[in-house]
């Protein structure tokens, strides 16, 4: 009798705990280790002729640049005198074919300008860039169209980071509902020696198609000191992009905006330049070091830069 009440027991406490609430876990968050050597490696990504600038008036002013033919990629700046910076820059193949959209909502132009190296196939393509309806708000814009030498480097220093990189600083980001909420969120905090990072957006391993992310770069808690909406269709990719972290307290943030069954996408995010009151190389916003701490380094083809385990610890919660 004893055994059998046992039993009755066991059993209604297993059927109690199937219906106990399971603690809902967070988004993995990602922690930049703090480096205290001196960058061993430098990356040059954007030429010098990329600080050329023509500025945008506000008012949902419109200019359009035609690339190329011959061109596999472009380099693209965005900036202001200290205004709040907000725009969109649209490329089309053809007139109806949109293979990449950025809009971005930036408080201060000139602290946290972006710049990036955006890939496409041979067209020629055209680049459309409009800024918003306020007329307060003009901003300052610069294209580079690197030559196919110097356009093969760039394919390997970002095919390179993507390739050579791992979980934490590569994560796989889930897509969302039919409706665009409720994606999966994912967090990488910046260590404050750290003044801009590096993000390479590609899901040649997820499935290669289209991605769709919103990306924040929060100061604080939650003070969005710059939002982007971020696509890229499958011949847009991989699409690198540099965004200011300077000082402490930056965390990005990225949510994916894609379906559950087609979007998932892999983001890695890596630092590119170090405050020089750290006693770090800066590079005049035009080089990214690395230092000597990141583990099982690896060179690739096109650069001298080297790439390992950057980021100390990250949670897997959901």
């Amino acid at each position: 009798m004893k055994v059998f009440t046992q039993l009755v027991s066991v059993c209604m406490l297993s059927a109690a705990a199937a219906f106990v609430p399971t603690t809902p876990t967070l988004a993995p968050s990602t922690a930049l280790n703090s480096l205290s050597e001196a960058p061993s490696g430098h990356i040059e990504l954007f030429p010098e002729e990329f600080n050329n600038s023509e500025r945008i008036e506000g008012g949902s002013t419109v200019r359009t640049y035609s690339i190329p033919p011959w061109a596999t990629r472009i380099q693209y700046k965005f900036s202001s005198g200290g205004r709040p910076m907000r725009g969109e820059a649209n490329l089309w193949l053809g007139p109806l074919r949109k293979t990449h959209t950025l809009k971005f909502d930036t408080e201060n132009g000139r602290e946290l300008p972006i710049q990036g190296t955006l890939k496409f196939k041979k067209g020629p393509p055209t680049l459309k860039v409009s800024t918003s309806s306020d007329p307060n708000c003009p901003l300052d814009f610069s294209m580079y169209v690197p030559d196919p030498d110097r356009a093969k480097q760039l394919e390997g220093i970002t095919e390179g980071i993507h390739h050579s990189s791992s979980p934490p600083e590569k994560q796989h980001i889930q897509g969302s509902g039919v409706d665009g909420k409720n994606g999966m969120w994912v967090y990488w905090h910046i260590p404050a020696e750290v003044k801009s990072i590096q993000v390479v957006g590609w899901s040649v391993d997820t499935g290669k198609k289209s991605f769709k992310c919103d990306l924040e770069l929060l100061k604080g808690p939650n003070n969005r000191m710059q939002t982007l909406f971020l696509q890229c269709g499958g011949g847009s990719q991989p699409y690198h992009a540099v965004y200011q972290t300077p000082g402490p307290g930056w965390t990005l943030r990225v949510r994916n905006k894609k379906f559950v069954e087609d979007g998932k996408v892999e983001l890695t995010v890596l630092p590119y330049e170090y405050e020089t009151n750290q006693g770090y190389n800066s590079d005049n916003g035009n080089q990214g070091g690395y230092g000597n701490n990141f583990q099982s380094p690896q060179s690739f083809g096109g650069n001298n830069g080297s790439y390992g385990s950057a980021w100390d610890s990250w949670d897997s919660r959901m």
